[in-house]
C-alpha cells in the first residue's frame, strides 16, 4: 500500500473511530443520568444484557452483582462515569491521529509545511501518550472507588494497564520526533 492511500486510510479510520467514542461518550453521560433517576432499574438492566453480571468499557471491568445476585446501583454509576472518561480519552487519541496527519500534510491552519517534524506534531503524540495512559489510570482510579463505595468483598473489578505501555512508548516518540525537529532547523541553518 502506498503511502499515500496509508495516510488516507489511516485519517478515514481515525475520523470515523473519534466521532464513535466520542458518540459513546455522550451515551454514557444519558447512561450516568439515568442511572441517577432509575437506579435499581437502570443495573438490573445492565445485569440481563451481560448475563453473568459483569461489564466491561475500555479495559475497565466490574461486577454489577453480588454471589446472591444482589444488584449494586453504584457499581451501574461507576461503570457510567468510567465510560465516559475513558471512551472521551480514547476519542481525543484518536482526534489528535487525525490532526497529526492533516497537520503533516500542511492542511491545518497551524501546519508549518508538509513536515511531520513540527512542534505541533510532538504535542500531539505527547498528548496522545498521556490520553492512553489517563485510560487505565481512569479504571484504576474507578476499581478503587468501587471498592470503598462498595465494599472489597462485594467487589470484584479488573483494570488492563497495556494503555501505560502504549501510552510511554508515544512520549518515547514525542521526544524522537522533537529531536527531528532540532536536527531539521540545524541543516536548514547549514544550507
Amino acid at each position: 500500500m502506498k503511502t499515500g492511500r496509508f495516510k488516507n486510510f489511516t485519517k478515514v479510520c481515525a475520523k470515523f473511530l473519534e466521532v464513535m467514542f466520542f458518540a459513546c461518550s455522550v451515551v454514557m453521560i444519558a447512561a450516568t443520568v439515568y442511572s441517577f433517576a432509575r437506579g435499581q432499574e437502570f443495573v438490573e438492566f445492565l445485569a440481563e444484557q451481560v448475563g453473568n453480571g459483569t461489564i466491561a468499557t475500555n479495559g475497565f471491568e466490574i461486577s454489577l452483582q453480588d454471589a446472591q445476585g444482589n444488584c449494586f446501583v453504584a457499581a451501574g454509576r461507576i461503570f457510567a462515569i468510567a465510560g465516559i472518561l475513558t471512551m472521551f480519552f480514547i476519542g481525543m487519541i484518536f482526534r489528535n491521529i487525525y490532526l497529526i496527519i492533516k497537520t503533516w500534510e500542511g492542511k491545518t491552519w497551524f501546519s508549518k509545511g508538509e513536515t511531520p517534524f513540527q512542534a505541533d506534531v510532538v504535542r500531539m503524540v505527547r498528548e496522545c501518550g498521556i490520553f492512553s495512559i489517563l485510560v487505565p489510570v481512569t479504571g484504576f482510579v474507578m476499581s478503587a472507588v468501587a471498592k470503598i463505595v462498595i465494599g472489597v468483598d462485594s467487589c470484584e473489578t479488573s483494570v488492563q494497564v497495556v494503555g501505560i505501555a502504549m501510552g510511554l512508548a508515544m512520549i518515547c516518540f514525542s521526544r524522537i520526533f522533537e529531536y527531528g525537529i532540532s536536527l531539521e532547523k540545524e541543516v536548514e541553518g547549514l544550507v
